[in-house]
């Protein structure tokens, strides 16, 4: 039961995180000019801060949730799962960007959707990884005002009584994911196979004649109890 109150734990961490940066996003878009497209390395540049905000704020939210649970220290146990639990939420991320990113080779999505670099996200990934387990052993790291302030206001909006509700459900969605994703993960090692192999889209999105199939409809007919079609013959009228 404490594997689980943890991972709910870090699930409240996430999405209220996810919350808070999309206000963020939201604003910085506001002054924006709407026209101006967004580059690729603008959005790499975008997605380190993030990703670096995300790490730092998870563990000094891990730190603050130990000591409120009378530790001084986070244990070895608890770093461990932390870091898988972040391991999988940030592959969970990478996957979903690949297989959008898949989508994003068909010219109707393709300004819609941005392209992503496998080798850069993965760097990204593992990076990220990195730092968290840095900032698990030396807890100072992260101990400033900013990653200060981005926690408080966790916490704050947790504890706000109907919106605290609505993340607690989606924290407890997250900890099903986590186990649904952790249980793929030891089946595809266990298979041979790579835990960064993409789930490819659902849906076939060849628009070179019907949006989601082959190159021609087929012409539908419809049969009524009697097994006679619904449609007409002509022919002998032609005929006539």
């Amino acid at each position: 039961m404490e594997i689980l109150k943890f991972i709910f734990v870090l699930g409240i961490n996430f999405s209220i995180f996810g919350f808070i940066w999309g206000i963020i996003m939201f604003l910085i878009r506001n002054f924006q000019n709407p026209d101006h497209q967004k580059s690729e390395s603008l959005t790499y540049v975008l997605r380190i801060i993030k990703y670096f905000l995300l790490v730092s704020v998870t563990a000094n939210y891990i730190v603050v949730f130990e000591n409120t649970q009378g530790v001084q220290e986070v244990s070895t146990f608890n770093i461990v799962l932390g870091s898988i639990v972040m391991g999988l939420y940030l592959l969970g991320k990478l996957q979903n960007r690949a297989m959008m990113s898949q989508m994003a080779n068909n010219p109707m999505f393709a300004r819609l959707i941005p392209k992503i670099d496998p080798k850069v996200e993965r760097f990204l990934l593992a990076g990220s990884l990195l730092y968290f387990v840095f900032c698990m052993w030396y807890p100072t790291m992260v101990d400033n005002g900013l990653i200060n302030w981005f926690t408080n206001a966790i916490i704050g909006i947790y504890e706000t009584p109907v919106i605290g509700w609505i993340f607690s459900i989606i924290a407890f969605f997250f900890l099903i994911n986590i186990l649904m994703r952790g249980a793929n993960v030891i089946g595809n090692l266990l298979n041979g196979k790579s835990i960064l192999d993409t789930p490819k889209p659902t849906g076939n999105f060849n628009f070179n004649g019907t949006p989601f199939g082959g190159s021609e409809p087929e012409e539908e007919t419809y049969e009524d109890d009697e097994g006679f079609t619904d449609y007409e013959d002509v022919t002998d009228e032609e005929d006539n």
